[in-house]
């Protein structure tokens, strides 16, 4: 990667304190993936700095400069692009949005195509759209171009059948013994899946779903996003 580079379209994904007065910026960018910026007197009187925060907010677009060899870059410019109004439960799902990508993205991998996908999910959430079919599309597409995508191929014609799910052998017959906290799949549903209907009746088992997707991608540690929803809860 060259020393500099400007006006490269990114989205903001977290944002932290960093010494006096500065911040550290995570991004996905659209041309080098993930990468963190340090944004120095970010917190000072200077209107220059008043401009960048204003625009480095989550569910913000922003056309970024940069230098640095280093993994982490030093910010020169940040100019808004577009806002995306997030409230209520689309914030809190932009903030596991944005987790998953910090935790499955290897830093400085591009993805263009995860980067169009994530601008759809914001543009979705932030216009009222129903939470639970954006997440899940979000969670399969992504799923996908990272090359862990859900292969739907071993289910069977017969819609009265039934599978389990191991991340490994992918859909598997379901014997007739089975612990209560094995998750079945019929076979309706899932081919319902797989033809992308997501409906009151195949929303549960594809949150299901991607769940044992991603557990062995994120580890043993949670996820804070997911608390966070939880603790607001009544």
């Amino acid at each position: 990667m060259s020393a500099r580079v400007d006006a490269q379209p990114v989205y903001v994904l977290h944002l932290r304190p960093y010494r006096d007065s500065s911040a550290i910026i995570d991004v996905l960018s659209r041309d080098y993936g993930r990468l963190s910026v340090i944004a120095k007197g970010l917190r000072g009187a200077a209107k220059s700095r008043q401009q960048w925060r204003g625009a480095l907010q989550l569910g913000n677009s922003l056309h970024i400069g940069w230098r640095g060899r280093s993994e982490l870059k030093t910010l020169v410019d940040a100019q808004l692009h577009s806002h995306f109004p997030l409230q209520g439960d689309a914030l809190y799902c932009a903030f596991y949005l944005n987790e998953l990508l910090e935790r499955l993205l290897h830093p400085l991998d591009p993805q263009s195509d995860l980067f169009e996908l994530y601008g759809r999910c914001l543009l979705a959430l932030s216009s009222g759209q129903p939470i639970e079919p954006v997440l899940r599309r979000f969670e399969l597409a992504m799923l996908e171009v990272l090359g862990y995508g859900i292969d739907f191929s071993a289910v069977g014609d017969d819609p009265q059948s039934r599978y389990i799910y191991d991340c490994e052998q992918g859909f598997c017959p379901a014997p007739q013994t089975l612990s209560a906290q094995v998750t079945v799949y019929p076979a309706g549903v899932l081919m319902r899946l797989a033809g992308g209907e997501l409906d009151t009746q195949t929303l549960p088992l594809a949150k299901r779903l991607c769940r044992q997707a991603l557990a062995p991608l994120l580890g043993d540690r949670p996820l804070h996003s997911r608390k966070l929803f939880l603790s607001k809860k009544p």
